[in-house]
């Protein structure tokens, strides 16, 4: 018996510590904390791999700490998912007696006395001669109107009115808890990364074609693996209405060949599908740069991506040649001569220019500018004769941030929840008249003793209150139905 008392006031304990509103407070406060540590601390989950390295190469000490105490993936480690999971718990226990009180206030009305009801602050004594019955009957006809469900006892009437309203705070409580599940799963099963596609190139939707991907553990690699084409890349987009837009790209998605979405993404006009969002980042240029054998056959060519790192509008790049063992610096950018043409749309037709070099083992064997069609001899001493490297076309290239977010649809659930929760909170506030008719015995007056009060902007309640019970007044003093 002693062991059921002492498990008894054990789960009490617990209990109590987990609803404690102290221990919500404190892991708030740690929620918030670490989060603004994590914006401070450089995330895997949140850098290019290439950018992540760097970091930690330039501060190896603070990279091998954070690396231990698990900071750099913050958001993901065991301690924030485990203060998560603790808020999660306090916040179920507050939501279930908060359930709990709201569904025994429901089924339960409870009848006052005339000691509470003249304890009240909107109470009134009334007294009349009228026969009971009649007064009920004029109490349950003006309640009634006044949009009120009655529940009788005796000579005690309590009337509710707006009695889902009790359930307001709860549904928020529940939206909270929603939206903590959301964060947390989302942050286990999301996948978020970049991909780089040139203008007219289309990739597939799988991992080896990220630049830099991060994917949850609850994610398992589930790439759909549907086509992403860059159809065209705007340097300067103006929309439907005329309202430039900025940097864009038309994105077209492809599913066994045939298209299935097309739409230009830009600032502020994200692309969806199948829970996938797609978002502009960095763009640059491509030049296209093809190595030909004495022959004229292709030896090896491509479009090397050039990144304007110093927003000059130059955009440069490093790059091997083909596996000859040569290796190439470019800039390239578009110009306007001034004697530029202009194009059937009104804009000056510009034409890239490409400054060359080429190093062999650290020797430089190659300094030049290149236009469109140009093309240089480069010897191959190993050998023994030339090879032609052409500039050949140019295109623009951007990289697309993808994210698949599987807690998405999880939050708009429970942003929804908290939309409808606090449309109950205001527009729903329960409301309660009590009643109670006392007849006195020395006399043949009756007592009737009305009090109310609303669980809310009590202050406006006044006025409902006046307009029930003048209307209960003048039916009892003029005898009116």
């Amino acid at each position: 018996m002693n062991d059921k008392i002492m498990d008894f006031i054990r789960g009490k304990k617990i209990a109590a510590f987990f609803k404690s509103r102290k221990l919500a407070i404190v892991l708030i406060l740690l929620i918030i904390i670490f989060s603004i540590i994590g914006t401070h601390i450089p995330q895997k989950s949140q850098l290019k791999l290439e950018v992540y390295n760097v970091w930690k190469t330039n501060h190896p000490t603070e990279a091998y700490y954070f690396e231990k105490l698990g900071l750099t993936g913050l958001f993901s480690s065991p301690i924030f998912i485990g203060l998560a999971g603790l808020l999660f718990i306090n916040t179920l226990f507050c939501t279930r007696i908060m359930f709990s009180n709201a569904f025994r206030r429901l089924s339960n009305p409870q009848f006052q006395k005339k000691a509470y009801i003249s304890g009240l602050e909107n109470n009134m004594e009334l007294r009349t001669e009228k026969e009971q019955k009649y007064i009920i009957s004029v109490l349950n006809s003006v309640l009634k109107s006044g949009g009120y469900k009655l529940f009788k006892e005796k000579n005690c009437i309590v009337a509710e009115k707006n009695r889902f309203g009790v359930f307001g705070t709860s549904l928020f409580h529940v939206s909270i808890l929603i939206i903590i599940l959301a964060a947390v799963y989302g942050s286990l099963g999301r996948m978020e990364g970049d991909m780089r596609l040139i203008e007219g190139q289309t990739l597939s939707e799988d991992h080896g074609n990220y630049i830099f991907v991060n994917e949850g553990p609850f994610f398992y690699g589930n790439h759909q693996k549907f086509d992403i084409s860059l159809e065209k890349f705007y340097t300067d987009y103006k929309d439907e209405t005329g309202t430039p837009r900025g940097t864009a790209g038309k994105l077209v998605i492809k599913e066994n060949g045939k298209k299935v979405k097309k739409d230009v993404v830009y600032s502020n006009n994200l692309m969806s599908y199948e829970g996938y969002t797609f978002l502009g980042n960095v763009y640059g240029l491509a030049p296209l740069l093809i190595l030909n054998n004495p022959d004229g056959t292709v030896y090896s060519g491509s479009y090397i991506t050039a990144s304007d790192t110093d927003s000059s509008g130059r955009y440069v790049s490093s790059f091997e040649i083909g596996d000859t063992g040569l290796e190439g610096v470019l800039m390239v950018y578009m110009t306007a001569p001034l004697t530029s043409e202009i194009t059937e749309s009104g804009e000056v037709k510009q034409t890239p220019i490409l400054f060359l070099k080429i190093f062999d083992r650290g020797n430089e064997i190659y300094d030049g500018k290149l236009r469109l069609n140009d093309t240089v001899r480069i010897y191959d001493k190993y050998l023994g004769y030339d090879r032609i490297l052409g500039f050949y076309d140019i295109k623009y290239w951007s990289n697309f941030y993808i994210v698949k977010d599987a807690g998405t649809l999880i939050v708009y659930a429970g942003i929804g929840l908290i939309t409808l929760s606090l449309m109950i909170s205001r527009f729903m506030i329960p409301k309660r008249v009590w009643v109670e008719v006392i007849k006195d015995e020395n006399s043949d007056a009756t007592g009737i003793y009305i009090g109310g009060k609303a669980d809310k902007f009590k202050f406006l309640y006044e006025d409902e209150y006046s307009i029930l019970t003048n209307k209960i007044k003048e039916r009892l003093q003029y005898g009116t139905n």
